[in-house]
């Protein structure tokens, strides 16, 4: 990224890193081997030094001019930023290709292209987020059965192609993968590898909650309102207090299970 920039200019970049999203150090600290939440998801990691390694790194981007200090309200348009050469890289999802294809001008339809993430140790490290969202069934229902056919329905391979198609989000079917449309388009390609090397974020009820307190203690560590040790030590005990209701809940249903032990 360092060549990158020598070869941007001063006022240009290597790489776009939105300041208000919290994807990225998130997934930078999974790269590092953080769990992001301790202790059965009672309490935060963001202050053990796998986490706080990949801090450094992330804030590093911003303190080398490798990344420009700005989040998605500061550009006001991130495909033409990206097309006059404003950054050279940008960590973005499958629902972009067809955007950028509806966006760059013509003459730079084949002078961009996608890449797995990088990891610090090689590709085995290259970790991504798995994102995606899933389709339920309620338990209370009265269309159980209609519900459940349609569901069928949805996870054929042909219609997961088919809206894999229409939305640019990608199908769950390994089979839609085996389409050709799919296998060989250039820049979905790199998705597919990425597939193989994801990591959820941890499966709490206030995962959201916890992400909007890591995109506030970022940038406030981005722009140096607080040093990075500090900033990590407040999101831990934001977190900590978020999970306190967590905590309670879970030390109440071990309970029982500790008194028939000891009988």
């Amino acid at each position: 990224m360092e060549a990158v920039k020598r070869q941007q200019g001063a006022s240009r970049y290597a790489i776009f890193l939105p300041t208000n999203e919290w994807a990225q150090p998130m997934l930078l600290g999974l790269q590092a081997g953080s769990p992001i939440l301790k202790d059965g998801d009672r309490y935060g990691a963001f202050s053990d030094s796998a986490f706080a390694r990949a801090f450094d790194f992330y804030l590093g981007l911003f303190r080398d001019g490798l990344a420009p200090v700005a989040g998605t309200n500061d550009v006001a348009n991130v495909y033409q930023e990206f097309a006059r050469g404003m950054f050279a890289m940008w960590i973005t999802g499958p629902w972009n290709v067809g955007e950028m294809k509806k966006r760059l001008p013509s003459e730079l339809q084949n002078a961009w292209g996608t890449a797995p993430f990088p990891g610090p140790s090689g590709d085995s490290s290259g970790v991504s987020l798995a994102g995606g969202s899933s389709v339920v069934l309620f338990r209370a229902s009265v269309h159980k059965d209609a519900a459940w056919k349609l569901v069928e329905y949805l996870s054929r391979p042909e219609q997961q192609l088919r809206f894999s198609r229409l939305t640019g989000d990608l199908p769950a079917s390994i089979a839609a993968w085996r389409d050709s449309s799919l296998s060989g388009d250039v820049h979905f390609r790199a998705f597919y590898t990425q597939l193989q090397r994801v990591k959820p974020i941890p499966k709490v009820a206030e995962v959201e909650l916890i992400s909007s307190k890591l995109i506030e203690a970022s940038e406030a560590a981005i722009r140096g309102h607080v040093p990075a040790p500090r900033a990590l030590a407040s999101l831990d005990r934001d977190v900590d207090q978020i999970l306190e209701k967590r905590r309670w809940i879970l030390a109440h249903e071990s309970r029982p299970a500790t008194r028939e032990a000891s009988r």
